[in-house]
């Protein structure tokens, strides 16, 4: 080999090794003192994101509520179940069993400055629904999937409001 080809060699190789030092650096823990993320905070974050992927058929009901829960599909068994056949916007007239919306609210204790409802899917879909709009929906349910699942039915809103899996209902 000659002088001007080893010359290259010798500085491709320098360049490379520079490169993974770098890269090496780069991967390499952070010694960042400006984190100022509490441990409080970081339980917070974990306690939603557990929430969020919650397990089928329970749901955690919170935010301005009287009386905070886990409803589940053997405590909505316990309660008021209709049946009805209403009309999915994309399905067509469909068959649900469930409990109303308007008996949930008396047992969750829905405080009167609650003006919306975030309800949380277990796949993290989540849907904001202004708390009028759900009141004004007299054959609005919780229904019972025979998969063990609960889905919120709202005859007459679009079907981004209807929520399968519902893991959590968070009144604002």
């Amino acid at each position: 080999m000659n002088g001007k080809h080893r010359r290259y060699l010798v500085l491709v190789i320098a360049l490379l090794a520079m490169g993974l030092g770098l890269l090496a650096v780069a991967c390499g823990e952070s010694d960042d003192t400006n984190d100022t993320t509490s441990s409080t905070e970081a339980t917070e974050v974990t306690e939603a994101t557990e929430s969020v992927a919650g397990t089928s058929g329970n749901i955690l009901v919170k935010g301005l509520v009287d009386n905070p829960m886990t409803l589940t599909v053997d405590t909505l068994e316990e309660m008021n179940v209709v049946e009805m056949t209403v009309d999915h916007p994309k399905l067509g007239m469909t068959d649900y069993r469930g409990v109303r919306f308007t008996e949930l609210f008396a047992a969750m204790g829905v405080q009167d400055s609650a003006a919306a409802v975030t309800m949380i899917a277990s796949d993290g879909y989540m849907v904001e629904i202004p708390l009028g709009d759900l009141k004004a929906c007299e054959d609005a349910i919780l229904a019972l999937g025979d998969d063990g699942t609960i889905t919120v039915v709202i005859p007459g809103m679009e079907t981004k409001n209807w929520v399968k899996d519902v893991v959590s209902l968070d009144f604002k």
